[in-house]
């Protein structure tokens, strides 16, 4: 690998029926600056389906990364003094019925995050 280990933060946003492709911009107008702003770099989006669904809930999934350990905790404090943070999500509550937030290494990175 190159460069230091990287952690992803993977996000899973379930739009209401409709609601894909409005979440998806709010998403990157209004919370993807600030998480850009915290360190976080944009990796994908992906949609799944791959079609805005009127009728079905589309699944908007997310990955950014950070750079270790370090930078983990540095957007973890960030998001936390970050009123913006709370408000966007208070924001696009109609337009989801779920999300969740999971954080990754590859298997070469487990060992060094681990321990730096």
């Amino acid at each position: 690998m190159n460069g230091a280990p990287r952690v992803y933060v993977l996000d899973d946003l379930i739009a209401k029926p409709g609601e894909g492709r409005a979440l998806l911009d709010a998403y990157m107008a209004d919370y993807a600056p600030g998480a850009r702003a915290r360190g976080m770099t944009l990796e994908h989006v992906l949609v799944s389906p791959p079609l805005w669904m009127d009728d079905q809930p589309n699944t908007i999934s997310i990955t950014w990364s950070v750079a270790g350990a370090a930078g983990w905790w540095a957007m973890r404090h960030a998001a936390g003094a970050d009123p913006g943070t709370t408000a966007f999500w208070e924001a696009v509550s109609d337009r989801l019925l779920g999300r969740a937030r999971r954080f990754a290494a590859a298997p070469g990175d487990v060992e060094a995050l681990g321990h730096g």
